[in-house]
């Protein structure tokens, strides 16, 4: 799997014990969904590896409790620790129509209500204030709060992001 067939599940906060558990703190809407896992991909040292689950457990809302295959100790568990964990994109449950994910929105053309065409996407950023999208505009980045009502409504099928930016927004980027 390449890094742009799948999607961050999370990531290694610790180790959990002396028999090579980890602790997975999941970066997802709906953890419950997640506590049967199969196999992994860990990215480490600029690569996807597989690993392979032998026994998990949800702890706290937002956690699991993970065993690998093949780490058997606290040592090769320590070794796992901040590594982002990855599933494919098919794992992903289907959404409605009107729903989408934020890696969907990459690429996608970005149009204004007043200005008309204004760039691509480039990336949703998360901060714990709000969710922003950046856009190119002219070779500059700009980041507009991600919400309904300055992005009001995203149509997939057409790869096209409507929005409503504040008044002088992109001037604030090109000066």
């Amino acid at each position: 799997m390449k890094l742009a067939d799948g999607f961050e599940l999370g990531f290694i906060e610790r180790t959990h014990g002396f028999k090579g558990e980890v602790v997975l703190q999941l970066d997802v809407d709906e953890p419950a969904r997640y506590k049967k896992l199969g196999s992994v991909y860990l990215f480490k040292k600029g690569k996807l590896i597989p690993f392979f689950v032998t026994h998990t457990k949800l702890i706290g809302k937002d956690q699991l409790l993970l065993q690998f295959e093949d780490i058997a100790d606290e040592a090769s568990a320590r070794d796992l620790i901040g590594s982002s964990v990855h599933l494919p994109a098919s794992e992903l449950p289907p959404l409605r129509t009107d729903q989408y994910y934020f890696h969907e929105l990459q690429g996608m053309q970005v149009i204004d209500d007043t200005l008309g065409p204004v760039g691509k996407a480039l990336d949703v950023y998360e901060t714990p204030q709000q969710h922003l999208l950046a856009f190119d505009h002219e070779g500059k980045e700009v980041l507009c709060p991600l919400n309904d009502t300055l992005v009001y409504k995203v149509d997939k099928t057409a790869g096209i992001i409507y929005t409503r930016l504040p008044d002088g927004l992109l001037d604030v980027y090109l000066d």
